[in-house]
Order: C-alpha cells, then structure tokens, then sequence
C-alpha cells in the first residue's frame, strides 16, 4: 500500500507492459473507460466479499462506476455483491475497491474471476487485498473471528492462470510458495490485535460452489490443512501474483461448517463484521502509508 509510483495514468499503462495475461483485452479496454472518468492511480485494488461492502465506507470517494460500465465485468447475481468500482482515498492511499466479486459458480470461466484483479493492475495497483466470508473449518474459529490468510488450496479443479502467455509466447510457470504476503500478513494480524478484533492465522480452501461442504468433505478439508473455506479468492489470488503484486488475505468466520447455513445468514453476519474489517483495513492503509509504501516486488523489473 502506499502511493502510486510514476506520473499518472500514461506511466500506469507503461508499467503492466512485459507482463503476463489471457488472451483477451478486457482489462486494458475496462482501464480506459476508467481512466476517462478518473485521473486517480490506485496503489491499492481491494475486493469485497459477500456482505462486506460497508467495510469501506470510510473512502474518501473520486470516482464510481458500474460493473455494466466495465468491459467484460458481468452484473453480479449474488445477493451482498453491489457490483460497482470505487476509486478515491482510504487514509490518505489512492484505492481501487471492488464492490462484489466474479465467482466461478455463477457459470462465469474461472479465467475471468481474475478481471478485477487484471483492471486494479493496469490502473497501477501493486498490491491486493482479497477479502472473503468463510466457512470456519477449525474448531476455535468461532464467527466474528478475522482469519488473515497464510496459504491456500485450490480444490476449483482447475487453474486460473490456464492459457495465460508471457510476451514471448510461454506459459506462466508461478512459484507459489508465498502467495500472500508475510509482511502485510503480520501488520493485519497485529492491527486487529490492537484494535481487538478476534484474530487468527490460517489456510484457505476454495471450492468450486454454490453448494456448501458434506460431512465428508469437511473431514477431508480438515485433513488437507484448512483452516476456513469459501468459493473465491484463489481465481484472484493468482493472478495477483502473476502480475507482481502482493497479496493480502482477509477473511471473515461468518458461520462453523457442518450445520445449517445459508447464504442470508453468510451476508447478515458478514455485514455485522464489516465495521472490524473496515478498521483493519484503513489501519494497515493508515501505516503503510506512513513508510512511504510496501516496497518493491519480485516482478517490478517487469514493469
């Protein structure tokens, strides 16, 4: 997080040239229209998930337009999802939020669940923050609790980064081993902490949807190391990663696994944790902003 590098929008589009992406133009196309309504250059594109739109109520806000304004953005139809991008100022660092989320099970290619990402990085966003309502898979995350994400697994069966070419024609064979960020990991866990949100660490598992989990593919997501589960953030995870940026997870515990749930209850839940993600939020914004941004990643020379 931090400002944005360069001299504006001519230098954002600079910036995403000899990088990796599918074999479409939505991104730069849903850029343009964006960059006509908005001079801003987000340091930061932030995803919301399902309830959690109030959690960023507290951008000072430049811009706003409508999925449907948006090459390529589908209208969501999932209940919790505004389907709208907001541009402005979250602590004094320029923002990029999505208000709703591309999923998978809505029949979309999972290539596309990856859009937003895509648009926040030619808007010239170098960092991610994915937040999720989950499904709390251990047996001491209890709802209400923040989980900040370590890892991940992917049980969607397939890959995002699927067809995706480098300049040269080659495929994007992408270390995983650290797809979320430490150091953002730790300043979240240690803002929530401070700010006495129920915190905890963990692996997230994404499932394909919209049905949730059985009896037994909870025991085997148990077995396999999860620790919360949901039907999103991997399809943008990735791509964030192939494209340089760091990536944060946020995760909010709105139900345990195992018992009744469904989605009214997800949304109701998540909106009452939206204020604590809000504050997490605008307080990691808030010190990062303070040390003159996140850094450099693995893939700057790239840009």
């Amino acid at each position: 997080m931090g400002e944005g590098s360069g001299d504006g929008p001519n230098q954002a589009a600079a910036d995403v040239l000899g990088l990796p992406g599918p074999p479409d133009t939505l991104a730069e196309e849903a850029a343009a229209v964006v960059r006509g309504r908005t001079a801003t250059r987000p340091a930061v594109g932030i995803i919301l998930g399902s309830g959690l739109g109030e959690a960023l109520r507290d951008i000072d806000e430049e811009a706003a337009l409508s999925y449907e304004d948006l090459p390529g953005f589908p209208e969501p139809t999932v209940p919790g999802h505004a389907g709208k991008l907001v541009l402005g100022r979250l602590a004094g660092v320029p923002v990029a939020a999505f208000l709703g989320r591309i999923h998978f099970y809505e029949g979309h290619p999972l290539q596309l669940c990856g859009l937003p990402v895509r648009l926040a990085r030619h808007l010239g966003a170098r960092t991610m923050v994915l937040t999720a309502s989950v499904g709390g898979l251990a047996p001491d995350l209890s709802p209400g609790t923040l989980v900040v994400g370590s890892d991940h697994l992917n049980f969607q069966g397939q890959n995002p980064l699927r067809a995706w070419r480098r300049p040269d024609g080659s495929p994007v064979f992408l270390d995983v081993s650290q797809v979320y960020d430490p150091e953002l990991a730790d300043l979240a866990y240690a803002e929530a902490e401070a700010l006495g949100v129920p915190v905890a660490r963990g692996v997230y598992a994404a499932m394909p949807g919209p049905t949730y989990e059985t009896p037994a593919e909870i025991a085997f997501l148990r077995n396999s190391g999860a620790s919360v589960v949901g039907m999103s953030v991997v399809p943008e995870a990735l791509p964030a990663r192939a494209l340089g940026m760091r990536v944060l997870g946020l995760f909010s515990v709105t139900n345990a696994v195992g018992i009744h749930v469904d989605h009214v209850d997800v949304v109701r839940v998540a909106g009452e944790m939206s204020g604590a993600v809000a504050r997490v939020v605008r307080g990691i914004a808030s010190r990062l902003a303070g040390t003159g941004g996140p850094g450099r990643t693995e893939n700057d020379e790239e840009g």
